[in-house]
């Protein structure tokens, strides 16, 4: 150790020079390309796993994913749904949608025509099964239930195929359940975006994802065209006929699908309509959890139901969101009938308020089926209420966990507060991590690291407040087999040895040959995997829900700062063997170098910039101050939903009447509703058995 440091600065540089870095570079280089293409010939890639178990591994992952989108919506004993051939122009003409390659699936029988006409979620699967085209279009208007469709169809199909004998499964394909939410159709053709999305499922990789598709063992369900931009979804009609081999299910809402329909159709698809709910299926589905007889006051309201048509409650109850509401809203002794009150209620309009007044009440009241929220009524009002004006502003059809509001540029007072929160939770550890690697090589003061602390921050601040729509990021997938492909090591192998000179001109490189190929080798692994981790943005429709999206943006962000951590730690320790002091004291010093970079990577990491964006809200807006737990609570009571990582408001209904509440009351408290939620009420807002959007 006193021999290292006993040599100054330009010494070891002349050290360096002599011995000849560029020689031991390529050196190196030789060395680690040879070794590996030695280790892949003796160590071969595995076979290729036969189809039948890939596509029985992916329908063992989409059974527990229906089952997980059953007790969400809470679908065990869903609302009735009824549907029959569509009247707008949204499909095929019939004899285009009964011809074609497909034979029906076993168990299955062809559709000839007649089995268009009308039907129940029963014969949904039917027509999935028979028709020959392959391609069937579900659509109705805002809250017919199409996600619910989607989710029992989707059920269905995977059932049918695990009942299935072995010797037929392999002609049932696995269907999978999918948005276009994020799909560039103009440049992306459907079998790579699908296979994409296939490979985001544990266990499976993208060839074998593309083994799937090109083997045509999956069908796919599109859910939600309506929920892309409106010059896109003709792109995607005909990227989707474009594509022979898959069945295709596709969900929209009715209005925006025709729109797109008249620019390009989805050709052969045969089209049904959802049918709004009839009298008598709102009675049964009332009366279904009541005791027999049933209370006075719900024998009134279904008794005037069965007469015909029960004036301004007639029209909301054809809603399955708000028949739904409605149940859950009202417990079985609470006075329903005050709906039939001409006096208060004059029109459906108001019946319709009244029940949205009452569906946050409703959702956060504690009950036998969920314990008390963490969060008052009053604090769900204001914050649910705060996002949906502000997705109604913006026009975002959901909240992104890394996208929080306010977005766009803040006020200044906001804007400084904010910059300055950065600045100082960055400033301040760096400076005191440098400043106390100062005082161990060369007795400084503390605040010796002040200067670099200062930098730093001020690069953090401006990365911050530049980038006010960051990315989250994913640890790439067999990461460590992207870092030994020949090709890729002929450029970042090179780059990252040939660091060791600049490095060992400002005294940081770890002295002599071991110290030269530790300092090129932590370089290179801060390169191949800093640029790589750079690289991975999640697409829109990356992950299943938020929760994956959010932990595998956190696991990115810690690998790069370890990662960058690694190297650091390595240049630290180079940097205090140059002094005479002992070997703990080298490692102490490498070790508050390694925390300052981590320290620094994690302040731009979009995680990181998140939970500084929820502070801000809590101060401004007196938000919980950990929002992504509020509306996670939120989802489980179904106040929310989720497509793919984005949060939803279940119905776009009780969106635009929580936007109108929050700005009628100038961003404050929304008042409560006149009417109580009745005693004990545990209903959910798109609760038990009904049918969403």
């Amino acid at each position: 150790m006193h021999g290292w440091a006993s040599a100054g600065p330009w010494d070891v540089i002349e050290r360096s020079i002599a011995t000849g870095v560029p020689p031991f570079v390529l050196s190196v280089v030789g060395v680690l390309v040879a070794l590996t293409a030695v280790l892949s010939a003796r160590f071969p890639r595995k076979s290729a796993r036969p189809l039948d178990d890939l596509a029985d591994d992916l329908a063992a992952a989409m059974r527990k994913r229906s089952g997980q989108e059953v007790v969400e919506r809470d679908l065990t004993a869903p609302l009735p749904i009824t549907w029959h051939r569509a009247s707008a122009p949204i499909g095929a003409p019939a004899r285009h949608a009964l011809t074609g390659p497909f034979e029906p699936l076993p168990g299955a029988e062809r559709v000839t025509g007649q089995e268009l006409a009308e039907g129940t979620h029963k014969q949904l699967y039917a027509l999935y099964a028979g028709l020959p085209s392959g391609r069937l279009i579900i659509a109705g208007p805002p809250g017919a239930g199409k996600s619910t469709a989607a989710v029992l169809l989707f059920r269905d199909a995977l059932a049918a195929r695990e009942q299935a004998g072995p010797e037929h499964r392999s002609r049932m394909p696995v269907p999978i359940l999918v948005s276009p939410r994020g799909w560039d159709a103009i440049t992306t053709p459907f079998a790579t975006w699908i296979a994409d999305r296939i490979a985001e499922v544990p266990g499976l990789t993208a060839k074998d994802a593309a083994r799937l598709v090109a083997g045509h063992r999956i069908a796919v369900f599109v859910d939600g065209l309506d929920e892309i931009g409106e010059g896109l979804r003709p792109v995607v009609l005909r990227e989707l006929s474009r594509q022979a081999n898959l069945r295709l299910v596709l969900l929209s809402r009715i209005d925006e699908l025709t729109g797109a329909v008249r620019r390009y159709p989805l050709i052969g698809a045969a089209g049904v309509e959802l049918r709004p709910v009839d009298e008598e299926v709102a009675v049964d589905y009332l009366l279904s959890r009541l005791a027999d007889p049933p209370p006075p006051a719900w024998q009134k309201v279904t008794d005037r139901l069965r007469q015909g048509p029960a004036g301004p409650l007639t029209g909301p109850l054809k809603n399955p969101f708000l028949l739904t509401l409605l149940r859950d809203a009202y417990e079985p002794l609470d006075p329903v009938d005050e709906l039939l009150d001409r006096r208060r209620f004059r029109k459906a309009s108001q019946v319709e308020r009244h029940l949205l007044d009452r569906a946050l009440a409703t959702a956060y009241a504690s009950g036998p089926d969920r314990p008390p929220s963490r969060y008052s009524l009053r604090t769900a009002q204001r914050t649910l209420g705060f996002l949906a004006h502000h997705l109604g502003r913006t026009g975002a059809d959901g909240l992104k966990w890394w996208n929080m509001p306010p977005a766009g540029p803040s006020p200044p007072l906001p804007a400084l507060l904010f910059a300055l929160a950065v600045w100082y939770t960055t400033a301040i550890p760096i400076s005191l991590l440098l400043g106390l690697s100062y005082r161990l090589a060369e007795g400084r003061e503390i605040t010796s690291g002040l200067p670099v602390g200062l930098l730093m921050a001020f690069l953090s601040t401006f990365i911050v407040i530049r980038e006010r729509k960051p990315m989250p990021r994913r640890v790439p997938r067999r990461w460590w087999r992207a870092m030994f492909v020949p090709r890729r090591m002929l450029v970042t192998v090179p780059l990252g040895f040939g660091l060791i000179l600049p490095l060992t001109l400002l005294g940081s490189a770890l002295p002599g040959i071991g110290g030269w190929l530790l300092t090129g080798l932590a370089a290179w692994l801060t390169i191949e995997l800093g640029g790589s981790l750079f690289a991975a943005a999640q697409p829109d429709d990356y992950a299943l829900d938020p929760r994956r999206s959010w932990r595998d943006d956190a696991a990115a962000s810690t690998m790069l700062a370890a990662t960058a951590a690694t190297a650091a730690f390595v240049g630290g320790t180079g940097f205090g063997m140059h002094f005479d002091v002992s070997l703990p004291r080298v490692l102490a010093i490498g070790v508050l170098g390694a925390l300052a970079s981590a320290v620094w990577l994690w302040s731009v990491s979009t995680t990181w910039r998140t939970c500084c964006r929820q502070v801000e809200m809590a101060v401004r807006f007196r938000t919980p101050l950990r929002m992504r737990r509020f509306l996670e609570d939120a989802r489980e009571r179904q106040v929310l939903r989720t497509s793919g990582p984005v949060y939803q408001f279940r119905h776009d209904l009780l969106r635009q009447h929580l936007a109108e509440t929050w700005g009628g009351a100038r961003r404050s408290v929304p008042r409560q509703p006149g009417a109580s939620p009745g005693r004990g009420a545990a209903g959910r807002v798109t609760g038990a058995r009904g049918r969403n959007a």
